[in-house]
């Protein structure tokens, strides 16, 4: 019997579209982690159709204009303050800040762990007329016998750890048709195997 936690992994947004204008080749950022109800957790353990909660995340903002103009990169360049598109209507919008380090912090999260049973069974068969020790043992071997689904974590290569695109779109599976933020797209233990075996021991 394997029981375990996850691994622990990083929400980012805006990867292969350097979303703060950096010019570096590993351009993805960090978002902002928010509070409010449901966001003590920030995973969705049993649905690897939407694993991260991504409501509780949002693209940094600015405090204010004047912060914004002192510190901020427009994304695209050039179009001066942008409205949050995760926060819109009612009062002032916050101002995005592509360029501003979100405060969501690295391995914050923890990935799906691992449950699965291997189990065998097996008959031995001595054929004493060959010899004393000549035995002819049957196994039948069983991995993951319950069949439990084990997920792999949001991973930086499938793109799912991906809250936002680089414009701040987001990318929830739940508000955006093809969305890939939080989806589980890989396994870390195959599904039931069952094998049969014979085994000579002399």
């Amino acid at each position: 019997m394997t029981l375990s936690d996850g691994v622990p992994f990083t929400p980012t947004y805006g990867t292969g579209g350097d979303p703060s204008n950096s010019g570096s080749s590993d351009d993805f950022a960090y978002p902002n982690r928010l509070g409010g109800p449901g966001c003590s957790s920030l995973t969705n353990p049993g649905h690897p159709e939407n694993y991260i909660k991504t409501q509780c995340f949002a693209i940094p903002t600015a405090p204010n204009l004047a912060f914004w103009n002192a510190n901020c990169t427009p994304n695209p360049p050039n179009f001066g303050p942008i409205a949050d598109p995760n926060n819109p209507g009612g009062g002032l919008p916050p101002l995005v800040c592509f360029n501003l380090r979100g405060n969501a912090g690295r391995n914050i999260m923890i990935g799906p762990g691992i449950t699965s049973l291997d189990f065998s069974v097996f008959k031995n068969n001595h054929i004493r007329r060959i010899s004393e020790n000549f035995n002819v043992q049957f196994r039948v071997e069983m991995f993951n016998i319950i069949n439990h689904p084990n997920f792999a974590p949001p991973g930086p290569g499938d793109g799912n750890t991906d809250i936002f695109d680089a414009t701040g779109a987001t990318l929830a599976p739940t508000l955006v048709q093809g969305g890939t933020a939080g989806l589980l797209v890989r396994t870390t233990v195959p599904e039931r195997q069952i094998q049969f075996a014979l085994k000579f021991i002399f």
